[in-house]
């Protein structure tokens, strides 16, 4: 049984023509008339070749159709396919562009892969490759830190992606990756909720194929939520069982991250996670376990501080992440000290930390400097090297896009300094740390807005 023939639009050559032939009841071998073949009519009619102006002229006096109007049908129909060549071509270029880049970031070369995404228009970009390449440039930028302009990015590639449903599987890890990163995004932005929402995205999408590391991450990040919102909750009779409530949820999801990371192997990822689950325990009152397994990590992984920097870019990520575990540890372990009055075991963990730190992250050293700046103010509050370690601080953040950490800063330096009678500077930083607030507050309407006026 022959198939259906496609319709073609009347408003096309093919159409116009097909539709002059059934209104004068002519079968393709008639109009043909033995001077074509009728393949050729049928070709024709289905828009699949372009006519020679002696076959138009052929046809118009065939089926008394003004040859004028059928050469400006052919125009359109040679400039349709011409727009579809160029988005063939194009949309191979950017698909070949958007596997290079996605090659430079798997080897974690964030600047190369920059280079080629950083200049990208995107409503010039295939509409279908859109999401893609904004996703792709905004994980470049989250792998830089730079927050802000990835999230941009993420809300761009968000707004543009199609439904799941319509998302072939072969791109359904990077729609899932997308959400992920957006809700990483939010969360270092102090956007709690948006974040929280986009895990919970991410989760719902989840399978048994999906990597064991995309599912840890997630638990972790909302162990990370619900500790800060734990956190934030006054130490009220009131709020006491909703706060416990918050740090049990933290912890489950804490470990939860922890068992996944051991289970792929990521002993480093394992251990940041452990520091987080000695926060939460910290705080629910386990001190002394806290402590045991904060020591144990410090056994584990800061002899690594005593080995020669390495010259191989994967060498150096690993001592990196080394020094980071050694400093959380050592941080948190300089809290437990201060907090019970130890001063002097509270420094010695604090000099661990810097140290750590130097091999680091910024945040690192941020830390470092704040726990030192506390230290020091619990033995003497008037000693300059108070406001010297909290400064620090500062400007170890100041170009960076880690908007919580800097509001946190700029807050204890603030506090400091109304403390030690210098009431305008500490005007002065309090108000950097509103200013930080509202950008935070902004930062999703006011990148919408940004890409649309740019892109």
């Amino acid at each position: 049984m022959p198939r259906p023939s496609k319709p073609v639009s009347p408003d096309t050559l093919g159409g116009r023509i097909r539709a002059a032939r059934e209104h004068l009841h002519l079968s393709l071998a008639e109009v043909a008339d033995g001077h074509y073949s009728t393949s050729l009519i049928s070709q024709i009619e289905r828009n699949r070749v372009d006519p020679s102006q002696e076959s138009l002229r052929f046809l118009a006096e065939r089926l008394e159709l003004s040859l004028e109007d059928l050469e400006s049908l052919a125009q359109q129909h040679r400039g349709v396919e011409r727009n579809s060549e160029t988005e063939a071509h194009q949309s191979k270029s950017y698909e070949s562009l958007r596997t290079e880049a996605s090659q430079w970031l798997a080897h974690k070369n964030i600047c190369k892969a920059l280079g080629l995404l950083q200049d990208l228009h995107f409503s010039q970009v295939p509409a279908q490759q859109r999401w893609r390449l904004a996703a792709l440039r905004g994980q470049a930028y989250f792998e830089q830190r730079k927050f802000l302009k990835a999230q941009q990015d993420f809300i761009y590639a968000v707004n543009e992606h199609p439904a799941l449903e319509d998302v072939p599987m072969e791109h359904r890890g990077e729609y899932m990756l997308l959400h992920l990163h957006l809700a990483g995004t939010c969360r270092e932005l102090q956007q709690l909720d948006d974040a929280l929402e986009h895990y919970k995205i991410t989760l719902r999408m989840m399978n048994s194929e999906t990597p064991s590391g995309y599912v840890a991450e997630a638990h972790w990040g909302i162990a990370l939520i619900a500790f800060a919102q734990a956190h934030g909750m006054r130490n009220s009779p009131a709020q006491a069982h909703d706060k416990e409530q918050k740090l049990r949820l933290a912890l489950e999801h804490a470990e939860n991250a922890r068992f996944l990371y051991r289970s792929v192997g990521e002993q480093l990822r394992a251990a940041a996670v452990t520091c987080q689950i000695a926060q939460i325990e910290q705080t629910l009152g386990e001190v002394e376990k806290v402590g045991a397994y904060l020591k144990e990590i410090l056994r584990t992984w800061s002899p690594s501080l005593e080995q020669d920097l390495a010259t191989t870019l994967p060498e150096k990520r690993k001592q990196q992440e080394e020094a980071n575990v050694v400093a959380i540890a050592a941080c948190s372990l300089a809290n437990i000290e201060l907090e019970a009055k130890r001063y002097a075991q509270a420094r010695s963990y604090v000099d661990l930390a810097l140290a750590a730190s130097k091999r680091s992250y910024k945040l690192r050293r941020a830390d470092a400097y704040l726990m030192l700046g506390r230290i020091l103010e619990a033995i003497n509050p008037k000693d300059p090297a108070v406001e010297e370690a909290f400064r620090h601080a500062t400007t170890e953040l100041a170009d960076t896009d880690r908007i919580a950490a800097r509001i946190s800063a700029h807050v204890r330096l603030g506090r400091h300094l109304l403390k030690i009678g210098k009431p305008e500077e500490s005007e002065q930083e309090l108000e950097q740390a509103h200013l930080l607030s509202e950008l935070v507050s902004v930062s999703n309407h006011a990148s919408t807005l940004e890409d649309n006026a740019q892109l």
